[in-house]
This record gives C-alpha cells, sequence and structure tokens, in this order.
C-alpha cells in the first residue's frame, strides 16, 4: 500500500492512495470461501463452489466490497495515525481516472481524494472584556394590564340598566335587516359583542350608547368577521340573502354586561386556575414569578447569542469552502449554488460548529448520552402535541434519523460549552422593555444568522 499526501494549501489537500494486489488478494480469497459457505447453487454441495464459477458470478462485486472496505480503513487509519482534521468526508477527485473493478485482471487500484482541512489557530476567549446586553425585565404596566384581562376573564358581570357602554363591556344587541326600502324587517336576531376581542368597528361606534339605542351598519365592517362566518354563525342562515349588496342591518342595544373591576377572591382564582390560590395578591406573585423565569430564560439566550459573538469576533479564520459545497452537494439531490444564502448558512454553521468542538476538546468536555437524550425531549416538548402523538413511537423514528440525531448532538454540544463558559464571562446588563429587548435580540440574532433583507421597522 502506498499513501502521498499533497497539502495544496492551508485548507486543502490531496490524498493518493494506491491499494495494491498483494494488500487484498489473501482477503479477497477468503472472502469468497466465507461466501461459498452461504451459498446452494445447483449442481454443487453446499460449501464446495469452484473458486472458478464463484469469481465468474460473484468476482466482481466481491472484489468491490473487499478493495473498498480495505480502503476505507486505510484511508481513515492514515488519517488518524497523522493527526490530520478534515470537514466532513474525503470526496474522490473528479478528475480521478474511473476504478476498474475486473476479477479477470486484478491489479494495484490508485484512489485520488480531495481533502477539506480544518484551520489550525490559537483559541481566543476574551473572557476579560465584559459584553453589553440588554437585559429583559418584568413590566409592571403590563402586569397591571394582565390582572385587569383576568379580572374581566374570572370576575362576575355586572348588569348595566341605567349607563352608557364602556370599553370592555360585552353588549347584547338585537340585529334585524334593513331592506331596500330603509326599513328594518320583524325578524331579530340577537347576539353579543364583547368589546375586548371584536375588531370591526363596533369596538368605537358602540362606547356611550346605552340600552334601546340604534345603529344602522355594515354588519362586516361593524363586526369585523369575514361575511360567510357573519352569515353561517352570527345570522344562522343558510345562505347569504343578497350577496351582491352589503349586509345591512339595524342594530338595537339589548342589554350591557360589565366585567368585574374590583379584586379577585381566592374562590373565583382557585375555580379558575386549578390550585389554591389565596387571593389576588398571590396570584400577581405567581404571575410575576412566571414572567420573571421567562426573562431569565430570554435574557440566558441573550447571554449565548453575545458570547458566541465574541468568539467569531475574537476567533477570524478561513475554511475550505469550496470543498465543503462540493461534498455537501455530492449527497444532494438539490444543489447549493455558490454565492447562496443557503451556502452563507452552510459555511457560517461549520464554523460555529469548528469552534464549538475545538472548545470541548481544549476544555477537556464531553457530550453524554444524557445529553442528547435531553435535546430529543426539548425537541418533542417544543413541536409535538403529546396527547395526540404516540410519543414512543416517534423516539424510535427520532433515534433512527440520522440528520436529526445529527442536529441533536450538535445541539448538546453547544449546550455543553455554553454551560462551561459562560460564567467565566463578565457581561454588562442594561434593564429594558418588552419592546427594547425584542428589537435588541432581533438585531442580534439577525447579525448573527443573517435572515435576509426585511424591515426593522
Amino acid at each position: 500500500m502506498k499513501i502521498d499526501f499533497n497539502r495544496l494549501d492551508d485548507l486543502n489537500a490531496r490524498l493518493t492512495l494506491v491499494i495494491e494486489r498483494s494488500d487484498y488478494q489473501a482477503k479477497l480469497e477468503e472472502n469468497l470461501k466465507n461466501y461459498s459457505k452461504k451459498l446452494n447453487i445447483k449442481g454443487f454441495r453446499s460449501g464446495k463452489t469452484p473458486k472458478s464459477v464463484l469469481t465468474k458470478m460473484y468476482g466482481k462485486g466481491m472484489l468491490e466490497e473487499t478493495v473498498s472496505t480495505m480502503l476505507n480503513e486505510k484511508l481513515f487509519a492514515y488519517l488518524e495515525s497523522e493527526n490530520i482534521e478534515i470537514f466532513g468526508n474525503p470526496v474522490m477527485n473528479a478528475d480521478a481516472d474511473p476504478i476498474d473493478f475486473n476479477p479477470k485482471a486484478p491489479q494495484d487500484y490508485t484512489f485520488v481524494f480531495d481533502l477539506g482541512l480544518k484551520p489550525s489557530f490559537d483559541l481566543k476567549y476574551n473572557f476579560e472584556t465584559p459584553l453589553s446586553i440588554r437585559k429583559a425585565v418584568t413590566d409592571q404596566d403590563a402586569l397591571d394590564q394582565d390582572i385587569q384581562r383576568y379580572r374581566r376573564v374570572f370576575g362576575a358581570e355586572e348588569p348595566v340598566t341605567d349607563g352608557e357602554v364602556e370599553q370592555h363591556d360585552r353588549v347584547g344587541i338585537k340585529l334585524n335587516r334593513i331592506t331596500e326600502d330603509g326599513q328594518a324587517e320583524e325578524k331579530t336576531t340577537e347576539t353579543v359583542v364583547d368589546l375586548e376581542r371584536i375588531q370591526g368597528e363596533a369596538k368605537t361606534d358602540l362606547p356611550g350608547k346605552k340600552t334601546g339605542d340604534t345603529l344602522d351598519v355594515d354588519l362586516v365592517a361593524f363586526m369585523g368577521y369575514a361575511r360567510d362566518m357573519l352569515v353561517k354563525n352570527t345570522l344562522g342562515l343558510d345562505a347569504d340573502p343578497d350577496p351582491e349588496n352589503p349586509l345591512n342591518y339595524r342594530v338595537t342595544i339589548d342589554t350591557i354586561a360589565r366585567p368585574q373591576m374590583t379584586e379577585l377572591s381566592g374562590d373565583q382564582l382557585t375555580k379558575y386556575v386549578g390550585s389554591k390560590v389565596d387571593d389576588e395578591a398571590s396570584f400577581r406573585k405567581m404571575l410575576e414569578e412566571r414572567e420573571d423565569h421567562s426573562n431569565q430564560t430570554r435574557t440566558n439566550d441573550m447571554r449565548k447569542m453575545a458570547v458566541r459573538h465574541e468568539l467569531l469576533k475574537a476567533n477570524p479564520f478561513w475554511i475550505p469552502e469550496e470543498f465543503l459545497l462540493n461534498w455537501v452537494n455530492a449527497q444532494r439531490q438539490q444543489k447549493i449554488e455558490p454565492g447562496s444564502r443557503e451556502a452563507g448558512n452552510l459555511f457560517r454553521e461549520a464554523k460555529w460548529s469548528l469552534l464549538l468542538n475545538k472548545i470541548a476538546k481544549e476544555e477537556g468536555l464531553e457530550v453524554t448520552e444524557k445529553d442528547v437524550q435531553s435535546q430529543v425531549t426539548k425537541w418533542i416538548l417544543e413541536n409535538v402535541n403529546y396527547r395526540q402523538t404516540d410519543v414512543r413511537k416517534l423516539m424510535k423514528e427520532l433515534h433512527a434519523n440520522e440528520y436529526f440525531m445529527s442536529t441533536m448532538k450538535e445541539n448538546a454540544l453547544e449546550e455543553v460549552v455554553f454551560g462551561h463558559i459562560i460564567p467565566k464571562y463578565q457581561f454588562d446588563e442594561t434593564g429594558a422593555t418588552p419592546e427594547e429587548f425584542e428589537h435588541a435580540f432581533h438585531d442580534l440574532h439577525h447579525h448573527l444568522f443573517d435572515h435576509g433583507d426585511h424591515s426593522h421597522a
């Protein structure tokens, strides 16, 4: 066996490997002999099929299998022994001569591979440099609004008999269709307009009105719903009465119900929450703790992105982009075009994966099966309705999906690395409203992951 390693530049190399006849001949004969024991060919006893017959029938395939197996073993053993770190797998050189596995004329076989080399650089962290980020903090005003909303949802409604409609009331109305002569039909349909949810003109037209007041409206504009839904669900009709003209109706305010605006009692909250709640103050604390936990998660996500950005900035390096594109496209039906956003995404993730693995190696970090399984479980919780899914069957399918499991392992590696290095960084954190935080989060995410041109308004 002969091996020639030729470094073309810092990121690309060509490896020529010759499998000589003396390397594989004995193994080929052994494979043919073992294979004959499994055959039952008419006219020959089991295991006694002549070598000439075996070679004629199976020689080409057996020769190719024997040489290919030996090639893989020798190729990767050489790369490991020489500490040659590559991206992906070696790719057969496009200009290399085709291999003819002819069992009647065994010969030496020459294989030429292109290799994409991983760059060599000293890893830098910049732990001493504080990273400035926005920190998500609980918005007390938003919490006040949530409490008001829960009062309207969980509380008791009070009828308003002598007063005007207010912004969050539930208004019972009667509907009478207006004919072409401007008169209202006698047939009446009743419905309720919830001003908390309504999207149409009723949201502004009803406040200030009293019971008994009337309005002539285009029902589609007034309610803000699709016409077919109004016809079927609100009016209870089998067909549109006049498809070519507006749904003109007279609205008469029949009742006004005002949601509770006072504090909720423990009994009211317990009934709807499903667990014991003493009073509204306890409920607010529960909401605040839930929001704080969510903000901690979001802020930690911001820290991860800031660290990723810092690592990429502190460790500029090149990768063999042409090789990577050729290697990936060799495995795809739909090719990635050079210079495309998809190609950019491929190169960006390859750089990040290289950094993660380099950090893990230098810091002595390991990804356990438990780490990977945690990522699988997290994915299921975020993407699957487990009540309507056979989770056991799904888990089996996911574990059999090599691409999916590779992604989960990469995610697990990222979590292990972040868990190790984030505590070593200093963060200069500035509190932000939800809107300010989302804007800052979006900008950094967009910078890191390049989601294309779109409005930032």
